[in-house]
């Protein structure tokens, strides 16, 4: 099971560097992100934050992966983002919260 979760890491990490470009983070957020969250009883009374709007933007933009694997993506290349580019998806949460 383990190599299927590599190569699942793999394919995410091709289809995002062949895809649109994930930073800078986009100056608005599409509709359906915004009626997602906006939806307060959905998610309670947490708040979203620039990563977890940073890793729906992966799921939204990529075909089906494992939650395993878009995690790992996810948490890696928010890892090594510059604060700038970071910035971008934590501005984006004050429109959202």
């Amino acid at each position: 099971m383990n190599i299927n979760i590599n190569e699942d890491v793999d394919a995410l990490s091709q289809e995002i560097a062949n895809g649109p470009p994930l930073f800078p983070a986009p100056n608005t957020i599409p509709r359906v992100i915004t009626a997602r969250f906006r939806r307060k009883c959905s998610r309670g009374e947490r708040r979203i934050t620039g990563y977890g709007l940073f890793k729906l933007f992966i799921i939204f933009q990529t075909s089906a992966h494992s939650k395993v694997a878009v995690n790992k993506v996810a948490r890696d290349l928010w890892k090594n983002a510059s604060r700038d580019n970071k910035e971008g998806y934590i501005n984006l949460c004050s429109q959202i919260n």
